[in-house]
């Protein structure tokens, strides 16, 4: 199975961004993404289309599984 931490992020338009990090450690908690996407905010480092990320929406785990044919 293949996981990804997604930050999700309003942008100043109104419309948003997904921020993805593969391979997330076990037990990421809801405040530790909370803190890094103010971070990522404040810093001011992502533009998306020309926009800023304004705000922090929501944090989620996707978790796929791959199946290689042989």
């Amino acid at each position: 199975m293949e996981k990804t931490l997604e930050l999700v992020f309003a942008k100043g338009d109104g419309s948003k961004k997904a921020l993805s990090i593969t391979d997330p450690r076990e037990g990421v908690t809801l405040a530790e993404a909370q803190s890094a996407a103010a971070k990522i905010i404040e810093a001011g480092v992502l533009i998306s289309s020309g926009e800023a990320l304004t705000a922090f929406v929501e944090a989620r785990i996707k978790t796929v599984t791959v199946t290689v044919l042989a």
